[in-house]
């Protein structure tokens, strides 16, 4: 499609957008031009004919990808602005935004021509979480790959692992990677929450707690399937059956999943199968995991108590340690550091909230907050409390 007849028949197209506004939500569809390996996502109804039919060319294909978009404006739904570029010919581009101040700045810019409203978005809160009943809505952008900008907007996980893996970044949320909101396309699947035992591609045994604010643990062992080696933790985005989080923060007592930040990509099925990839490229791990129904029973801390043998300690560092649990939840963990802290239910949840003071921080160091968790078939605990931004204090153990 060429800059010039493109931008001749969005003139005339725009001028029918206000006709299609009945609807509550309109379909954005995605094309593709592949001399360029450029995408284009349209919600104007006319402009999808207009592709359809093979206009300029027929080099607009339809890549099969579409979203929800609404229609018309609400309290919680922001006007997002429609640009137009052909400052880097022979290439054009268009960009969407819902932001007043993004829509605001580039309306005063040069390179790019403001066209109009084009739908609306809801946004996500500040944790990265998007409203129950919508969909993730990623927005990626290709750092001027190939002499031009281009920016793809997608709600697949799959989709949003492939654009990074090939050098495209995000611009969303740095924990959940959403950028807005959308209406599902179907029914939405019931919520990631809950507690999910299953086992990775290298044989570890894996635990993951879904908490009911988008905040999850994963916890995994060594690789004889025993212990803890080591968790990621983040917040992550759970709807229509996809799970995601972009940025969980990965500690390891050994190696696995070592150090930084990992992406967290899968399926969900509510409270029966998660299925996950955590990594990118080759150093990617799966892990296939089933429902726990015990999360589904409120957590009774006199069943903890007792003693337990394992370990304890934070990045690259774990040193034997014995943990003793009382009827009350009091947890004292004895070892190269002593630790101590409270135990109570979470909710009418089978997972245990924590509040942790660590010997080996200073004195009058602020509790930590996490979980525990207890796997009665096994009579293991781990306990993870997040510290600082990228490290995590760890306490597991057997019971005795």
């Amino acid at each position: 499609m060429k800059p010039s007849r493109l931008a001749r028949v969005l003139g005339v197209l725009l001028l029918t957008f206000a006709a299609t506004l009945g609807a509550q939500t309109q379909t954005a569809v995605e094309y593709y031009y592949a001399a360029w390996d450029y995408y284009f996502v349209t919600s104007f109804p006319d402009e999808v004919a207009v592709l359809d039919s093979g206009a300029f060319g027929g080099v607009w294909k339809r890549s099969g990808q579409t979203f929800e978009v609404l229609a018309q404006p609400g309290a919680d739904a922001l006007p997002t602005c429609r640009f137009f570029s052909t400052s880097f010919a022979p290439k054009s581009s268009h960009f969407y935004t819902p932001f007043a101040a993004e829509c605001n700045g580039l309306k005063t810019g040069a390179d790019w021509q403001y066209e109009s409203i084009a739908f609306y978005l809801q946004l996500p809160n500040a944790a990265g979480n998007c409203p129950a009943g919508t969909v993730t809505l990623y927005r990626l952008y290709n750092q001027g790959m190939g002499g031009a900008p281009n920016h793809r907007y997608t709600t697949s996980v799959t989709i949003f692992n492939q654009m990074l893996a090939a050098g495209w970044v995000l611009e969303g949320n740095g924990d959940t990677g959403a950028f807005a909101c959308v209406p599902p396309g179907g029914p939405v699947a019931q919520s990631a929450e809950g507690l999910w035992r299953g086992t990775s591609t290298s044989g570890r045994a894996i635990t993951v707690a879904v908490l009911n604010d988008g905040t999850y643990y994963l916890a995994y062992s060594n690789p004889a399937g025993t212990g803890v080696d080591g968790a990621v933790h983040g917040t992550s985005t759970a709807a229509n059956g996809q799970f995601t989080s972009v940025r969980g923060r990965a500690v390891s007592l050994r190696s696995l999943f070592a150090g930084g930040s990992k992406t967290i990509s899968g399926t969900y099925v509510a409270k029966t199968s998660l299925n996950l990839v955590v990594g990118v490229g080759a150093t990617a791990e799966s892990v296939a995991a089933t429902y726990d129904a015990s999360y589904d029973a409120p957590g009774n801390v006199a069943a903890l108590a007792g003693t337990y043998k394992g370990y304890s300690g934070h990045y690259a560092d774990a040193y034997p340690t014995t943990s003793t649990i009382d009827s009350t939840g009091r947890l004292l963990v004895h070892g190269a550091c002593e630790h101590s802290g409270q135990l109570t239910p979470r909710g009418s949840t089978g997972v245990f909230d924590l509040s942790f003071i660590s010997g080996c921080l200073p004195a009058g160091s602020p509790a930590l907050k996490g979980i525990l968790v207890f796997d009665a078939a096994r009579g293991t605990i781990a306990a993870m409390l997040p510290l600082f931004d990228d490290d995590m204090i760890f306490a597991e153990g057997t019971r005795q």
